[in-house]
């Protein structure tokens, strides 16, 4: 496995000071821990390190601390400016490549589910899954083929089939996705006491036009019953 470098310089000062003038210059500060070392405070290039985690595994990418003994690490934590959104400081977590990890991969659905094609929903319940593996077989996905699922399919977590040497860790049997029915909107119905209100209005006003006209009759035979005379 080809493991990218990442040149570094090791630093003994510290402070805020010291960190603004560090980034003046294009660096920014880092501080690389674990299997029970003592914290080793670094200056790095940002640009660089976003360069290999533009790569195909992302936060997942180990990297080689060129300049730090060679430690092999993973990005476990960034800060970025809340505006800006650059690089302010970064947390390397050492490894060992020998002793498996636990980490986040993300999920990609693959395949046009079935359930699609009759107007059902995909719902996609979670974006990653946490698992344990060695690094060198620490997957940059995890896959799930859902061209078979229909309406009311779901996937738990406990339905993936994980890579060899790839276990996922879970407490709870966390729905994964979900196919769902459309949703069809009803149109809304005219109340009863409307439509009477309605009804009894368009009533009396035809009864009250057939009393005018019956009215007018009569009073048109009358007037020539007169006149004959």
């Amino acid at each position: 496995m080809n493991i990218p470098k990442l040149k570094v310089q090791t630093r003994t000062d510290r402070g805020q000071r010291l960190n603004r003038r560090l980034r003046k210059t294009g660096m920014i500060p880092a501080v690389c821990y674990g299997l029970n070392k003592e914290p080793l405070p670094l200056t790095i290039n940002p640009e660089e390190l976003m360069e290999i985690l533009h790569g195909a595994r992302g936060l997942n990418s180990l990297i080689e601390l060129d300049g730090a003994e060679g430690r092999t690490v993973f990005v476990q934590d960034m800060q970025r400016h809340p505006l800006e959104r650059n690089l302010l400081h970064v947390d390397f977590l050492l490894i060992d490549k020998n002793k498996a990890v636990q980490r986040k991969v993300p999920m990609d659905l693959v395949g046009e589910a079935i359930g699609l094609k009759t107007g059902g929903i995909m719902q996609v319940v979670r974006r990653d899954i946490e698992v344990e593996a060695l690094p060198n077989v620490l997957p940059d996905v995890i896959s799930l083929d859902v061209s078979e699922m229909d309406i009311g399919d779901v996937v738990h977590v406990e339905d993936l089939k994980m890579p060899e040497g790839v276990k996922a860790l879970f407490e709870t049997n966390f729905t994964v996705c979900a196919m769902q029915a459309p949703t069809v909107e009803e149109e809304p119905e005219t109340e009863e006491g409307e439509e009477g209100a309605e009804g009894a209005e368009g009533a009396e006003g035809a009864e009250g036009a057939e009393g005018a006209e019956g009215a007018d009759a009569k009073g048109a035979e009358g007037k020539k019953e007169k006149e004959s005379k």
